[in-house]
């Protein structure tokens, strides 16, 4: 990583994803959530503070040194174990079929190897495992989708690599999972362009 990705987009990143729109949206995800969790694009530990009490412990996934460094004060205050794996999504540390619970909150917008990541996710997930997400991704509104394909190079090279017109529920089902509930809406407080949201369940199928 460069000088920028590495020590300016860390911190730009945790301003961006504090806002009260945001904050809604991660507990809104993490309500249902509880025993062992695995987290996929931990960052700066933004969720620690709306994981519900049924919650037992946190691994954190995220190839990112600063963001780890910025996640201590909300690790130290966590009333669970959270532990940090400086991986990427694309390389999960778990063995197959050994998770029940995965988290993902705008993080699939930015993995180089989405399609990859959402694999590994599958494998890690014992059968009826439910990945719990909030992305941002592609419209339904031709007009906007418009606007996001205009501004997506810009977007990538601001936010590192941050993608704003990835088709999200597609994504999920084409490496094997299957959506059990999904609903779709405007972030409030952002711009239609980069606030298309995906808010949902999806599972490894059982059989």
């Amino acid at each position: 990583m460069g000088f920028y990705e590495d020590h300016v987009l860390p911190h730009l990143v945790n301003v961006a994803m504090s806002t009260k729109g945001v904050r809604d949206e991660r507990r809104r995800c993490l309500e249902p959530v509880s025993g062992d969790v695995l987290e996929i694009g931990f960052g700066t530990g933004l969720n620690l503070p709306f994981y519900p009490a049924g919650v037992t412990k946190v691994v954190g996934v995220d190839p990112s040194t600063t963001s780890a460094r910025l996640a201590r004060k909300r690790i130290a205050a966590s009333s669970f174990p959270v532990e940090i794996v400086g991986l990427s999504a694309e390389r999960l540390p778990v063995d197959d079929g050994s998770v029940m619970t995965v988290v993902s909150t705008f993080t699939l917008c930015t993995i180089p190897d989405v399609s990859q990541a959402l694999r590994d996710v599958r494998r890690a997930l014992g059968p009826g495992g439910r990945l719990h997400f909030v992305e941002h991704g592609r419209s339904d509104d031709e007009r906007v989708r418009r606007w996001q394909t205009r501004l997506n190079g810009v977007q990538k090279k601001v936010f590192g690599g941050c993608h704003l017109d990835r088709p999200i529920a597609e994504l999920l089902e084409r490496a094997g999972l299957e959506i059990e509930r999904l609903e779709n809406g405007y972030l409030e407080g952002a711009p239609k362009f980069g606030g298309y949201l995906y808010r949902g369940v999806a599972r490894r199928p059982i059989s």
